[in-house]
């Protein structure tokens, strides 16, 4: 599927908190298209489905910085790779609840990635502010 000129635009200008976002929300979408597909009974849809949610934890992961990361991102590493796991049993089973549980522990940390993304954008505002002020204070 192609993607359209608005999305590639977006995913192309997106900083790296935005990115991770839409990774997220990605994976989001298509555990629930795999959630559907298991109670329709659609077994390809929900392969489909469960391996587009694994391309996303891949990207996940390799976005993970190990050396400014250090601890946060090995336990990030271990979680993905649970959700994964978690995920090729949901598919195995053909298992509406492992893929509940992997978009619930997913959904909060989504939310957890939102919460620290608009931290830091305030206080990097904050921060030009004060720099602003300091310059025309000291050539004003």
């Amino acid at each position: 599927m192609q993607l359209n000129s608005y999305q590639k635009t977006e995913i192309e200008t997106a900083d790296r908190g935005k990115l991770i976002l839409m990774i997220y929300d990605h994976c989001l979408r298509w555990m629930k298209i795999a959630k559907e597909a298991i109670e329709n009974k659609k077994i390809e849809d929900r392969t489909k489905a469960i391996f587009k949610v694994q391309d996303g934890i891949t990207e996940l992961q390799c976005a993970l910085d190990y050396e400014r990361g250090g601890e946060i991102a090995k336990n990030l590493s271990r979680l993905y790779d649970f959700y994964g796991r978690h995920l090729s049993e949901a598919n195995l089973k053909n298992s509406a609840q492992h893929i509940d549980e992997v978009y619930n522990m997913m959904n909060g940390l989504r939310q957890s990635w939102e919460d620290c993304f608009r931290k830091v954008r305030v206080n990097r505002e904050a921060d030009m502010n004060m720099r602003q002020k300091t310059y025309i204070s000291m050539v004003g």
